[in-house]
């Protein structure tokens, strides 16, 4: 009874910095301050660079300011959308997207049923193996179907453009149907651009989990150790140049070539304000949080030429947004001189 008793009694398991945290509270506060500002510079900068690839997508120079809480509200959500993106894809409407996703889960779940078996190296080292042949020829493909570019001979034009015909080439086909995901304006092809950006957290959560595979796996011989720890690398290396494509997915994802439509004030600009009233002249508001409003104007009917341009609003007083009207809709940027790509 008494030792019944004292197991009753017995403390709950806490936390592993509980303790330092009673003996070193100032200390203890100070190090998870400084973990919690060095995690939010790196969400700002990725944030950052992600706003940068939406600029890169539109082919918009020079480089607009944004605020910094601007920065930080984009790399979170961009980590966020992996999440729910992720989610998603796996009842995609295109077969393609649906079947990769569901084949990187069975890898994960395949990599982390093959660490549950210690006793045979041989396993896991084969599904590593396996593991990085699938995801070194996923992420290839993955990475060119992202950058939407049509053949050469038929480049898109600040990528509004997906070229004229199919290439032969399944890479270049790829890339021509993701394009044309960014320039047709339906539902359907939204969805699919978030699709494919969340196609890229099930790429990062297999390379994440054989990393963590192979580095806990237990050594069993020199040649056996060397194998694991290079394949652990070489996961690893594939895990950060996926990283880098994060902010180009969540550009095309969020984005696209889609951004509210505008109208310009009579007093700002006459001819601007008459154009874009008779939508000879179409101009969207491609700003996206900037300190000043940025419009890309559309069409054969904008004065003095400047179809296909962007014009930098604002002043040091104020950000242009008084020279513009929203329009309740949003629309993709299509070349409408020559009309859209089918």
């Amino acid at each position: 009874m008494t030792t019944a008793k004292r197991k009753a009694k017995a403390p709950a398991a806490q936390p592993a910095f509980l303790p330092r945290l009673q003996e070193k509270p100032l200390e203890t506060l100070g190090q998870l301050a400084g973990l919690g500002a060095a995690a939010g510079a790196v969400v700002s900068g990725l944030g950052f660079v992600t706003l940068r690839a939406r600029e890169d997508l539109l082919g918009l120079s020079p480089s607009l300011t944004y605020p910094k809480q601007e920065w930080l509200v984009t790399g979170f959500d961009a980590l966020g959308a992996l999440l729910w993106r992720g989610l998603s894809v796996l009842a995609s409407a295109h077969p393609v997207l649906t079947w990769s996703a569901w084949m990187l889960v069975l890898l994960v779940v395949g990599l982390a049923l093959a660490a549950r078996v210690p006793r045979r190296p041989v396993v896991l080292l084969a599904t590593l193996v396996l593991s990085v042949l699938l995801l070194f020829a996923g992420s290839g493909f993955y990475r060119t179907a992202l950058a939407a570019n049509s053949p050469p001979d038929a480049g898109p034009s600040r990528g509004s453009r997906c070229g004229e015909r199919l290439s032969a080439n399944l890479a270049d086909r790829a890339a021509f149907e993701t394009c044309s995901w960014l320039v047709n304006d339906t539902p359907r092809n939204e969805s699919l651009r978030n699709d494919l950006g969340g196609l890229l957290g099930w790429l990062l959560a297999a390379c994440a989990t054989a990393v963590l595979v192979s580095a806990r796996m237990p050594a069993a011989g020199r040649k056996i150790s060397w194998l694991r720890w290079s394949l652990c690398g070489a996961h690893a290396l594939l895990a950060l140049l996926l990283l880098r494509d994060l902010p180009r997915a969540h550009a095309y994802a969020s984005w696209g070539l889609r951004y509210p439509q505008v109208q310009f004030r009579e007093p700002c600009d006459p001819a601007l304000a008459r154009a874009t009233v008779a939508e000879s002249c179409r101009a969207f508001d491609v700003s996206a949080g900037a300190v000043r409003k940025v419009v890309f104007l559309q069409g054969s009917g904008c004065p003095e030429g400047r179809g296909g341009s962007f014009l930098h609003l604002g002043s040091s007083g104020s950000d242009g947004s008084e020279c513009l009207v929203t329009l309740s809709s949003t629309r993709v940027i299509a070349d409408v001189s020559d009309g859209a790509n089918p």
